[in-house]
């Protein structure tokens, strides 16, 4: 009797897949039309939980945009699609039951994610969530990721189409020094010793391609850690140099 009664508990926790774990549906929303309605708003968020870091993508027929906030550096692109990318984008939604994709709930803490809400006509919505304490079920992740990866194909996409040349100048006090920088989260430069290939350099020029917006590069020369806030549409070119130990910066135009 008492090997029974594991086997049964075990059988339960099986079938119920998490301990606490609450099932919740998409249920309340309003199912989707069968083709896609004119004045259709699709909202994709994603939060980067304990991280400063959160995405949002929105799409209608009017206007479109992609909009990054990491760390508060702030860059967006604005595009529109075509009636035939709009319903490419829906018939994808509507394949893959977009409006019947289920989930639960589980108590964790500080987890981030993504949610995807859509509007169109008075009081019809829908929406689906994958973020905090609501995670998608297993049975569901082919349709819900298969979602998630048009409209970011699509925000990505644009956000390429919109990358800019951005330059930075080294002048020749900094040859010879260790250094080490990114760009938010991207590695522009390895730690390395910086070297010109003449010695009569005043300064290396390095090109950046960057989406619109403000960026924050961060850069360690030697011990000396710096965050300096450039903006990708300026004109102007950031020139770093040192004075003594310190590293010093300036906006400068071109000559």
């Amino acid at each position: 009797m008492k090997y029974l009664s594991l086997l049964l508990l075990n059988i339960l926790f099986i079938s119920s897949g998490f301990i606490c774990a609450k099932s919740i549906s998409n249920k309340d929303g309003s199912p989707l039309p069968d083709t896609r309605p004119d004045d259709l708003r699709i909202n994709y968020s994603v939060d980067g939980g304990m991280l400063h870091y959160g995405e949002n993508i929105f799409i209608s027929k009017d206007s479109c945009y992609y909009k990054i906030n990491d760390g508060g550096a702030i860059t967006r692109v604005n595009f529109k699609l075509t009636n035939a990318e709009l319903d490419k984008l829906y018939m994808v939604l509507l394949e893959n039951d977009f409006d019947e994709i289920d989930s639960y709930e589980q108590k964790v803490y500080d987890r981030g994610g993504e949610s995807i809400s859509l509007n169109w006509s008075p009081g019809k919505h829908t929406a689906v969530n994958n973020s905090g304490m609501t995670f998608i079920k297993e049975s569901w992740h082919k349709e819900w990721n298969t979602c998630t990866e048009a409209i970011e194909k699509i925000g990505k996409g644009e956000m390429e189409k919109q990358l800019m040349n951005y330059e930075i100048q080294f002048d020749k006090s900094l040859l010879g020094k260790e250094i080490y920088m990114q760009i938010n989260r991207d590695i522009i430069i390895p730690k390395s010793t910086l070297m010109s290939e003449s010695d009569r350099d005043e300064f290396i020029s390095k090109i950046i391609m960057l989406s619109p917006g403000f960026h924050n590069i961060s850069i360690t020369i030697g011990k000396s850690y710096n965050i300096i806030k450039i903006n990708s549409d300026s004109t102007k070119i950031l020139r770093l140099y040192m004075v003594n130990d310190s590293l010093k910066h300036e906006f400068t135009f071109r000559n």
